[in-house]
């Protein structure tokens, strides 16, 4: 029972066989598993194609696709107002180019609070639509009931996610120049602006945590594929005392379990983030999962750390032993999801998104 393998990997009892999160949108491995074409309905597809796999917890399910030959010409495509769509599968990743503040003093005069120039995430309703949808999400999957225990049905765990949480957010307002450039060179006067998004984000968490989800993902792009951005002792000062702000509301409520995701190799983080009592953490694949484990994994659950250009790039043999690998580093872990970090998006070969199910299921 997906559900209840999910609830038991973020509470580390024992499982009944490996847990696995995923993010799957490759049209041609989700036709085959549900016999018919994803494209007639999409949100049925994934639905169907989750239940088919087993999988024990998704972000999610896209509510907007993208139409059968939105990338006929071109791997992206423009969506105006300086936001562009990549080719993934049924969906789309979203990214946005243009930015509404035009330098460095626009920049320091933003107040989140306030938020004007109108950002979208900047809100707490935004943080309530999210659970809304979410919610949705987890009864199509086939639990209707809010997640208070292990009791559930056959469908996937669905984690509510707070995207843009504080660093992410100033990526996203600002761009990567302008942030960095600010952040660096006023950093009492940016001050503000990162206590504006925290206090958005702590309000957002204070719904969710009132509402007793069972599983929060607290996503902040704090590193790069070579470690963090700014050197340790400005997250310390800056970021670390607002994100024990945001999780109180949180981890204040223990039905709730919160885990951390950042791109990048963010290990020398970790004993920050482990202090401020996160539950669990993404580990990519450039962090050694196997070290991580045994420091962290016996009173914390890990998710991880496959790696989606072996899925893409490897042969099928490779996949296999990539795989294996990637149980036996997470043997000290009471609570290990496998997932492919990059997601199975369209461009995997289908021998080896088939081999990829198939290690998986070895264990499960």
């Amino acid at each position: 029972m997906s559900y209840h393998r999910a609830w038991q990997a973020i509470h580390l009892q024992p499982t009944d066989g490996l847990a696995q999160q995923e993010n799957l949108d490759h049209p041609a491995f989700i036709a085959e598993c549900i016999g018919r074409d994803p494209w007639d309905d999409p949100q049925q597809a994934y639905i169907d194609a989750y239940r088919a796999l087993d999988v024990d917890w998704v972000l999610g399910i896209p509510r907007g696709g993208v139409s059968r030959d939105a990338f006929a010409q071109a791997s992206s495509v423009d969506l105006g107002d300086g936001a562009r769509m990549t080719e993934w599968g049924l969906s789309g990743s979203y990214w946005r180019e243009e930015h509404p503040f035009a330098d460095v003093e626009a920049v320091l005069r933003y107040d989140p609070l306030e938020n004007v120039p109108h950002l979208p995430y900047a809100t707490v309703e935004s943080g309530v639509r999210n659970l809304e949808n979410v919610r949705e999400t987890q009864a199509l999957l086939g639990r209707g009931s809010l997640t208070r225990s292990s009791e559930g049905g056959a469908g996937a765990m669905v984690s509510v996610m707070r995207y843009p949480t504080l660093f992410t957010a100033c990526i996203q307002a600002f761009g990567w120049p302008l942030f960095m450039t600010a952040a660096a060179a006023e950093p009492e006067r940016f001050a503000p602006i990162l206590r504006g998004f925290a206090e958005i984000s702590r309000r957002i968490l204070a719904e969710w945590a009132a509402q007793s989800w069972s599983l929060i993902l607290i996503h902040d792009d704090i590193a790069m594929q070579h470690g963090l951005v700014f050197r340790p002792q400005w997250y310390r000062e800056q970021i670390y005392p607002l994100y024990e702000h945001i999780l109180e509301p949180a981890l204040a409520n223990p039905d709730v379990r919160v885990c951390f995701v950042s791109d990048g190799d963010y290990s020398a983080a970790l004993p920050d983030l482990v202090s401020l009592g996160f539950h669990g953490f993404f580990v990519n694949p450039n962090m050694d999962l196997a070290a991580l484990a045994r420091a962290y994994g016996r009173d914390h659950f890990l998710v991880g750390n496959v790696d989606t250009a072996v899925l893409t790039f490897g042969r099928p043999d490779d996949i296999r032993q990539h795989v294996a690998q990637c149980v036996e580093a997470a043997k000290p872990c009471a609570g290990h999801f496998i997932k492919a970090m990059g997601d199975l998006p369209h461009n995997i070969p289908l021998e080896n998104i088939r081999a990829y199910f198939d290690a998986c299921a070895r264990y499960r």
